[in-house]
């Protein structure tokens, strides 16, 4: 028992640590570099669960300054209330439109987020196996 503890263990522990390699290797790739308007990271890349969540909030918020507060809902229900040829609604549309891909980038970053909590549960419970595996392995042998 202790020998197929120790050997999932230590899978874990690379499994899940190969998994936060890969996503912060992609994220890199991006070039992706926190705003200016960011709490903090300011200017930093994101290359790593926190400062993805940063950018993430930095783009929501953006995105609802931009629409001046409108949500998609809003957007809608004002569109069907003007000439579908006027500039208001060119304005609305395009308003709309930055919305869904400010949602878009905050999936994906948020995804990411996910991501790297999931790589750090299983290099996490590896750790946690391969020291209970030890231990097992321990009292095995004091019998």
């Amino acid at each position: 028992m202790g020998a197929l503890a120790l050997t999932a263990g230590t899978a874990f522990v690379v499994a899940g640590s190969a998994a936060w390699l890969v996503v912060t290797k992609q994220l890199r790739a991006e070039r992706i570099e926190v705003p200016g308007n960011a709490p903090i990271f300011a200017g930093q890349p994101v290359q790593g669960p926190v400062s993805a969540y940063v950018e993430a909030l930095v783009i929501k918020g953006n995105a609802e300054r931009g629409a001046g507060g409108r949500t998609f809902a809003d957007i809608s229900a004002a569109l069907r209330g003007v000439d579908a040829h006027s500039y208001e609604a060119r304005d609305l549309r395009n308003q709309s439109s930055a919305l869904s891909t400010a949602a878009s980038l905050r999936t994906s970053l948020m995804t990411s987020v996910l991501a790297f909590g999931v790589s750090a549960l299983v290099a996490g419970l590896g750790l946690f196996l391969t020291t209970a595996a030890t231990q097992l392995l321990r009292v095995g042998k004091q019998s």
